[in-house]
């Protein structure tokens, strides 16, 4: 078994507020990216460019790791369980569309309508294990 980070994005209650008042789900720019993402995309350049922009602007957060044999293992930990196999470190939903799953190896994956869609790892000080940290400035 292998273990696998998930970040997803997730919006604060002053943020639903702000998308309930307005009406607009763009109002919110946490919220467009999400919507972004979920609604994917065939491109790759453009989920990579979705990806990285929204860890760089700090959207996307490390809710939890899961144990599994593969990404179709993560999917199906992640939305049936065993819980066992799931580490949360917040709140954490079912794995969905646009949510980012990255493997032991440092690839990223973006959760897609159907299957995953790898993503090119553009941004910086992302590591999965905090022997990677080793000489790095």
């Amino acid at each position: 078994m292998k273990t696998f980070k998930i970040f997803q994005i997730h919006l604060t209650d002053a943020e639903v507020n702000t998308i309930n008042e307005t009406g607009d789900h763009f109002a919110v720019p946490k919220q467009a990216a999400r919507l972004r993402l979920q609604f994917g995309t065939d491109n790759p350049k453009a989920a990579d460019d979705l990806v990285n922009d929204a860890f760089t602007n700090g959207f996307f957060e490390h809710v939890g790791n899961i144990r599994a044999h593969d990404l179709e293992d993560v999917f199906e930990v992640g939305n049936i369980g065993p819980e066992n196999l799931i580490e949360r470190f917040s709140q954490m939903h079912s794995i969905s569309v646009g949510d980012v799953i990255l493997d032991e190896d440092g690839n990223m994956w973006l959760t897609a309508t159907v299957g995953f869609q790898p993503v090119r790892k553009l941004v910086p000080d992302m590591y999965f294990f905090e022997d990677e940290l080793e000489g790095v400035a």
